[in-house]
């Protein structure tokens, strides 16, 4: 059976937990459909109580019992403080699945010497923040040199109008892949929110050639008046910190309507329900991903058109790849937003329909993973008889 380790640096830290998680969540689950032995590998330093108030203890148990819920609770391992503890699978466990593993898909993470993940014979690097990865190579040693292949969710990384030079990394495009079976059709009549789940600053940020490219925070007040010229309400799930109460005024005073993000998506069920409970997702992106042009497209996106929700999202450049305009819709000015709206409302069923179509021909974990896989080299040696997935 083809073995496949998902190597992740400090999820199980993450205290907005739901969205980060099912980034990492969808590939884990969608190689165990392909009857392929996947396991999760998470390398996690001691937290740092200024950032984070909560024990190693705590963290660790919480993603045990996210791992119960989905599944997958004998086949992950923490590895804490270099290796001086191990959570999940012990040591030696760890090193068997090692030993077997076909390939490591390393999910933005650097692979530092002394990390037992070297040990896997064939490494793939899975850049989730393109336009940023590619401007902090530039910037920084990421061991990319430890990796066999490059894969980006950038569908116009190194094509037209990408604004970063690639050096001699080859990155090929992946879509970020949606399990169906865990993300249905969901049609309710009730369901009104047009909105999305949104970090207002996030962690992505640097300088480059003299720039600055930053979160969302500035995009996001690029299009304050969009609520008020489309006459639509928009609901954010959005987090925030103490020093953004001036902005969530701004926001307020627009006709945005703000939601504790902890409440409605701070865990993978309650994200998830914020979703299939929604109407529409409306969203900006990053300032990075506008300004470098790479094309990124959100996981996100992917799991509110796979429940058959219409997707209006800022413009980054995937459209080289993707078709847009039905089910899926992309703007780069406040009209351009109005005018998309106005698009779903009037025509919202065929836009439903559309939006699930195009998770099931782009989006399904199936195709998406094959592809990567063999792209990386890996063969499939399946086992249909891998235990299945919960449902979580």
């Amino acid at each position: 059976m083809t073995t496949v380790i998902v190597g992740t640096n400090e999820t199980s830290a993450w205290p907005h937990f739901g969205g980060s998680l099912w980034v990492r969540l969808q590939y884990l689950l969608g190689l165990r459909r392909l009857g392929i032995d996947a396991y999760w590998v998470d390398r996690l330093a001691p937290p740092d109580p200024r950032k984070n108030p909560h024990s190693v203890d705590y963290l660790t148990h919480r993603f045990h019992r996210f791992a119960e819920d989905f599944g997958f609770e004998d086949r992950y391992c923490i590895v804490y403080d270099g290796g001086a503890r191990h959570y999940g699978l012990d040591e030696s466990r760890l090193q068997e699945a090692i030993e077997r593993a076909d390939l490591l898909l390393n999910v933005a993470g650097r692979l530092e010497l002394g990390d037992p993940l070297l040990g896997v014979r064939r490494r793939a690097f899975l850049d989730v923040d393109p336009g940023f990865t590619q401007m902090w190579c530039l910037q920084t040693d990421m061991h990319l040199e430890r990796h066999d292949s490059f894969f980006t969710i950038g569908q116009n990384v190194g094509g037209p109008g990408f604004s970063v030079p690639l050096g001699d990394v080859v990155w090929q495009p992946t879509l970020p892949p949606v399990v169906l079976e865990q993300w249905p059709v969901r049609t309710d009549p009730a369901c009104e929110r047009i909105g999305t789940v949104a970090d207002w600053r996030g962690s992505q940020e640097t300088l480059f050639e003299g720039v600055w490219h930053s979160g969302k925070r500035e995009e996001f007040l690029g299009f304050l008046r969009l609520p008020v010229e489309a006459d639509t309400q928009i609901e954010l799930a959005l987090l925030v910190g103490q020093e953004d109460y001036e902005d969530l005024g701004l926001l307020l005073r627009h006709g945005w309507r703000v939601l504790d993000p902890y409440a409605h998506a701070g865990d993978p069920q309650s994200y998830r329900e914020f979703i299939q409970s929604s109407r529409a997702e409306l969203s900006v992106a990053k300032q990075g991903y506008v300004r470098t042009r790479g094309g990124w497209i959100s996981d996100r996106t992917a799991c509110f058109l796979a429940s058959g929700k219409p997707a209006i999202v800022q413009s980054t450049g995937f459209e080289q790849r993707l078709p847009t305009g039905e089910g899926l819709l992309t703007f780069s000015t406040i009209a351009e937003a109005v005018e998309a709206l106005h698009r779903v409302r009037d025509d919202y069923e065929h836009h439903a329909e559309a939006a699930r179509h195009l998770a099931e021909q782009h989006f399904d974990s199936d195709k998406v993973l094959d592809s990567l896989l063999t792209r990386a080299g890996v063969e499939l040696r399946r086992d249909r008889g891998v235990r299945q997935v919960r449902a979580g």
